[in-house]
């Protein structure tokens, strides 16, 4: 109820409301935040509401060397902010008589996933248990070093449904984990990097790398494909092991679709029809074709490198540098900072695929605060189907796995991940908010009940070793916290 109150005042004068001087804190926020001498941000593009209360700036520069101003309009990869747009477009089908149900298991649309599984285990530092009975070599892109893990394979005793895509709880994981935990002494598993490994070694197409996200020489069925000839998973379906399952769901809505509708069309161009136009998101897209005048008002792509490399903490800080500057050479190409406008662009990944500009992806959080109607008056998604994207959850999975722990996904206060992104219910000291990242510390914060929102858009990766300790604690935060303090 109280979401449907707010979507009709959304905007309206006895609306939510703010301190006065508002915008001053947010902009001393965001002027420190790139002038940070323990982590200068390049630059962040900053849109926020509160009711009535808009405020949208540009901070830095999109490009260092050249010293570019960053502009409002710059088009920003999203990474994984796209993946709440890909559980919305299931949801959306489904209410127009598509067969998609969150219970249905993923080989009813992909063939090739009517297979058995595996679930790869490695074992456990000081225990005693027997001898693995495989090894394979793992090449860390973080530390430029090649491992040989041992593992096991075991037949998964669970079936992988929908849900499990939308909840990230599908057992196909991303490879950062295992680099995580060689660099950082992380417990979070080595079964992230074999089954990487394993998926090379199955024939490529289905090998994600953390510097190739969207530039796989695949469309997104033979990507799916190529998993499922591997047959691997790091865990249970039905666990936490944050991924490529909305990459999965993106395949199962192209078949979902053609199967209601009649025609094949490709994730992108749902994504267009159903959500980027009607919104009048116009920047909005999954590839950019050559030419393409946004390609010129995409930011670099930036990273840190710990001053001390042995300072897990970063109370030393960090240096800047390109993305490619901050990682090793190794086998894998590092060719993530321009996948989105050059190569091959046939995956379009519900996962991290989505770029467009700060305000744009604003309209769709707008659209979330309306109730599921466009600017224009128009009902696209039920009031009710809004409320499950915003307070819905996935019952009996479970979300306690090492990687759940560090994101944060296990306090007391974050009780669960669903449909894309995290849900914090409302309690005596906070507001009921909706939130995710992307890889390059991107953020965004819905808050349903409260007629608001924060997104903070920097280019600044978390897969770099200094943008990992130190963009959540100077990106995130610090504008969380800020943006809090203005509410009236």
């Amino acid at each position: 109820h109280r979401v449907e109150v707010l979507a009709r005042n959304l905007g309206a004068d006895d609306g939510p409301a703010v301190i006065d001087g508002w915008e001053e804190t947010l902009d001393q926020t965001f002027t420190q935040m790139c002038d940070n001498p323990d982590c200068a941000i390049p630059g962040v593009v900053v849109l926020a509401r509160r009711g009535k209360a808009v405020y949208h700036r540009a901070f830095g520069v999109s490009d260092l060397a050249a010293g570019t101003p960053l502009q409002t309009d710059a088009q920003f990869r999203c990474f994984s902010m796209t993946k709440v747009m890909a559980s919305t477009l299931a949801l959306m089908l489904a209410e127009r008589g598509a067969r998609i149900d969150p219970s249905q298991p993923v080989s009813d649309f992909i063939p090739s996933f009517r297979r058995e599984w595996n679930v790869v285990t490695t074992p456990p530092k000081d225990v005693a248990a027997p001898a693995p009975q495989h090894t394979i070599p793992y090449e860390s892109f973080l530390t430029g070093k090649t491992v040989h893990i041992e593992y096991d394979l075991h037949p998964a005793k669970s079936t992988l449904v929908v849900g499990h895509l939308m909840a990230e709880c599908s057992g196909i994981g991303y490879d950062q984990w295992t680099d995580m935990e060689l660099r950082f002494g992380l417990p979070l598993g080595k079964e992230y990097g074999v089954a990487q490994s394993l998926r090379r070694q199955a024939g490529g197409k289905g090998a994600y790398s953390s510097n190739c996200i969207i530039g796989q020489d695949a469309t997104l069925a033979e990507y799916c494909d190529a998993i499922a000839d591997a047959g691997v998973l790091v865990c249970e379906p039905g666990t936490f092991s944050y991924g490529l399952g909305a990459l999965v769901l993106g395949r199962v809505i192209e078949v979902a679709y053609e199967q209601h509708c009649g025609i094949a069309k490709r994730f992108s161009a749902i994504c267009d029809e159903l959500l980027f136009k009607p919104l009048g998101m116009d920047s909005a897209a999954f590839y950019l074709t050559d030419g393409d005048p946004r390609i010129a008002k995409i930011p670099t792509l930036y990273g840190g490198v710990l001053r001390d490399p042995t300072d897990v903490s970063g109370s030393k800080g960090c240096d800047v540098r390109r993305y490619e500057e901050c990682l090793p050479a190794t086998s894998v190409p590092i060719t993530v900072a321009t996948d989105t406008f050059s190569g091959p662009r046939k995956c379009d990944s519900g996962d991290t695929g989505a770029t467009m500009t700060v305000s744009d992806y604003g309209i769709f959080y707008d659209f979330l605060l309306r109730g599921g109607v466009t600017n224009s008056g128009v009902r696209l998604l039920k009031e009710s189907t809004v409320k499950t994207l915003t307070h819905g959850v996935n019952a009996g999975l479970d979300r306690s796995s090492a990687v759940a722990k560090v994101m944060d996904l296990t306090n007391e206060k974050v009780q669960s991940f669903n449909y894309g992104w995290a849900r914090m219910p409302r309690s005596a000291d906070q507001p009921h908010c909706n939130f995710w990242s992307g890889y390059a510390n991107n953020h965004g914060r819905l808050y349903p009940e409260d007629g608001s929102y924060i997104l903070v858009f920097p280019q600044f990766m978390g897969s770099s070793d200094g943008g990992w300790v130190l963009g959540g604690k100077t990106v995130k935060d610090k504008a969380t916290q800020a943006f809090l303090s203005t509410w009236a």
